[in-house]
């Protein structure tokens, strides 16, 4: 048998359910995770477990699930072989009891002995200044002999150089010692601090809130029951990334589609089977609605006079409910979500209008918010490429290729690496491509195709009835050296005429533009065997009135 119930609400649960979870007897369990399925947003975690079931009523107790565990999205299924009846479903709040005292002893024990070699290393520093008081004591006493016996024409120079070297050698190796001596004190006083660390953090994880799923129990046949349950739990979100490479002939390129997964849900995914879903239940299920657009002439508000100023006990009033209504809006602010040879690829399935990629294996993802990647994909996609060009501010050619998203499923916004052959080319950023829909990525640029563009300028002032005249003569020089055939656009632009005074246009050109844009934008596609030169040739020329000025010339 198959028994389903959606948790709607827990103030429904409580009033369904209260009184049989009160009086039935109460089983706690563990459940263990058997899949995930994780949104853009957020995440559905699925777990089961399998109790055996006398005739009567109980309470299965599902401990220790996550507390991000959103409470309207508990969803309950059961089979077996118990004849079994769900009276209801409640989600508490509960605490687990940590032991943490024998971590704690052992990291004070460590910390005991740190602070005795600590200890013995001060007691060497004291006897060390000792040491050096004692040679300072010697260096004055024989400082005032050696004075004296100068008088008199003595001491030696032996014996001179022998107290140099005792008293030098001595403060020295001493000023040594005590360096190294604070060296390891630092070096203890770290580790004593890293330990008090770690047991604030063992400590403080002593009472860890979690939550705990009730579910009320008629048993009339004893027999098995497996229980599973499935909730949405934040802080969890996959996104996409991609490997792009160009294959050496350029006619196809390799489409490596990666999933980026991170979740701090507080528990850890350990190999448990992963779904990736394209689905976004934030956006929600309908269309936005349209409300009325109302317009109409402005009229001036009235001046309206000056209330009089509240009495005290008014703005108690108005002061206590302001901070009723700052609580209530703290209480239901929701907290901020925070947000790895060949490859096996994932297997991908429509569910209505999303999709959903099924990960070839199990995978481990533990609960600190750090990218682990999934391989969902290897397409070999067709591409055609050219040569793209703007001499005006470069004189590199960049090698675009044109894609075509030949998977059954949409290529989601992401950030792609690309390649050409074994060479790292760059990044770009991919926007949501449909599938069989074409796209366009940069390749970087290529020194087999060369380009040069020489400009004269030339300013011609009116006379008695013309017009000033500005001329810009364009020579572009574009060489193909690569072995095969090749199609490069070379862009240049017409400045925009603020004025209807001023005349520009395009004259001796000795190809016609291929193309141009209303922003101004002049591209002229030329083909090149291999090893050929061909030279453009044009003239932009900018009219206007003899008395004005124009800038941006």
């Amino acid at each position: 048998m198959v028994l389903r119930t959606v948790l709607a609400s827990t103030l429904i649960c409580l009033i369904t359910s209260g009184t049989a979870i009160a009086a039935a007897v109460r089983i706690p369990v563990t459940a263990t995770l058997t899949g995930v399925t994780v949104f853009q947003d957020r995440a559905q975690v699925t777990r089961s477990v399998m109790v055996t079931l006398k005739p009567g009523s109980q309470v299965l107790a599902i401990e220790g699930l996550p507390v991000l565990l959103q409470e309207d999205s508990v969803r309950v299924e059961a089979k077996g072989t118990a004849r079994v009846t769900i009276g209801g479903i409640e989600v508490k709040r509960s605490f687990l009891s940590q032991t943490a005292d024998k971590r704690v002893a052992e990291i004070d024990a460590e910390i005991r002995q740190l602070e005795r070699k600590l200890g013995g290393l001060d007691a060497r520093k004291v006897g060390l200044t000792a040491q050096k008081g004692f040679v300072d004591s010697i260096k004055v006493a024989w400082g005032e002999r050696i004075s004296h016996q100068l008088a008199v024409g003595k001491p030696t120079a032996a014996e001179l150089h022998e107290a140099m070297s005792f008293v030098g050698s001595n403060m020295t190796k001493v000023e040594e010692q005590q360096r190294e001596i604070e060296h390891e004190k630092q070096g203890i006083k770290d580790q004593i601090d890293a330990l008090r660390r770690k047991k604030q953090e063992v400590t403080g994880s002593h009472r860890k809130e979690s939550k705990t799923v009730e579910v009320a129990l008629e048993t009339s046949r004893e027999g098995s029951l497996t229980l599973e349950l499935s909730g949405l739990v934040g802080q969890a979100t996959w996104e996409p990334g991609y490997d792009v490479r160009l294959a050496n002939d350029g006619t196809t390129a390799e489409l490596t589609y990666r999933a980026l997964v991170r979740q701090q849900t507080g528990e850890d995914w350990n190999n448990v089977p992963l779904l990736l879903s394209t689905a976004r239940p934030a956006a929600g299920g309908a269309p936005p609605v349209l409300y009325p657009w109302r317009i109409g002439f402005y009229r001036p508000q009235p001046v309206m006079m000056a209330a009089p100023a509240p009495r005290a006990e008014s703005r108690l009033h108005k002061q206590a409910a302001k901070a009723m209504l700052d609580e209530n809006t703290e209480r239901m602010a929701i907290p901020e979500e925070s947000a790895p040879a060949a490859f096996q690829a994932a297997q991908a399935v429509t569910e209505g209008a999303a999709i959903l990629f099924r990960i070839a294996k199990p995978v481990n993802i533990p609960s600190d918010n750090t990218r682990h990647s999934a391989v969902i994909a290897l397409e070999k996609l067709p591409v055609s490429t050219e040569y793209v060009t703007v001499p005006k501010h470069s004189p590199l050619a960049f090698l675009n290729a044109e894609l075509v998203n030949r998977a059954g499923w949409p290529l989601l916004p992401g950030a792609v690496k690309i390649f050409s052959g074994n060479t790292f080319v760059g990044s770009a950023d991919l926007k949501r491509v449909a599938s069989g829909e074409k796209f366009v990525l940069p390749f970087g640029n290529d020194d087999q195709v060369t380009v040069k563009r020489d400009e004269l300028k030339q300013h011609k002032e009116a006379g008695m009835f013309g017009k000033n005249r500005m001329a810009y003569r364009i020579t572009t020089t574009v060489s193909n050296f690569r072995a095969e055939p090749q199609t490069v656009s070379v862009k240049d632009q017409l400045p925009l005429a603020g004025d209807s005074e001023i005349k520009v246009s395009l004259e001796e050109s000795t190809l016609p533009p291929t193309a141009k844009q209303d922003d101004g934008t002049l591209i002229w596609k030329l083909l090149l065997a291999p090893g050929e030169k061909k030279e453009l040739r044009y003239e932009i020329v900018v009219e206007y009135p003899k008395d004005r000025v124009v800038v941006g010339l």
